[in-house]
């Protein structure tokens, strides 16, 4: 079992006793991210062994390789969840794998975008673009069943806004609605 912790700066560890419904801290019980990053949500490469977790304070994704037999995370790839060159303020605040496991996107707050990062033979992301979720402060995004679409929940706008997704690229193209 897995959670990120923004105070302290750590992804905690435990494991599972199934039969008793007990947890125990792993053997280590956390990875340390760097102090005052924040991690808030992460996901799960589809063959489980890439593991990305999103710092919202420092807005970066940081790839972790996945030990599920032992329960260890490795970090190897920190990359910024904002475009190149960006100098304002901003906090990350939702990660997803696409259902392919071709993509990583990253919701911005305050920036008011979601990048997109295509997944390397071994998991590193590169970054490919991003899009503005033509709302104010995408708190959460989802994807449709299909992964055609890619729903955007704008928090200060309080407006829904849909993408198409390109499964090729890993644009997002807004619909208009």
């Amino acid at each position: 079992v897995l959670a990120a912790d923004l105070g302290l700066d750590q992804i905690l560890i435990w494991k599972f006793d199934e039969p008793g419904g007990r947890l125990t801290p792993n053997d280590p019980p956390a990875v340390a991210l760097p102090p005052g990053d924040g991690p808030r949500h992460f996901a799960f490469h589809p063959n489980g062994r890439w593991f990305y977790s999103l710092q919202e304070e420092a807005s970066t994704i940081a790839l972790f390789d996945y030990d599920p037999t032992g329960g260890r995370l490795t970090m190897r790839q920190t990359v910024s969840s904002l475009p190149p060159g960006f100098a304002g303020s901003s906090f990350a605040s939702e990660i997803m794998v696409s259902p392919d496991g071709r993509f990583v996107y990253a919701a911005n707050r305050l920036h008011d975008s979601i990048a997109f990062f295509a997944v390397g033979e071994t998991g590193t992301l590169r970054f490919v673009g991003e899009e503005w979720t033509r709302g104010d402060y995408p708190r959460s995004f989802n994807f449709d069943p299909t992964g055609t679409f890619l729903y955007s929940c704008n928090q200060r706008s309080d407006a829904v806004t849909i993408f198409r997704v390109d499964r090729e690229s890993g644009r997002l193209e807004f619909t208009g609605q």
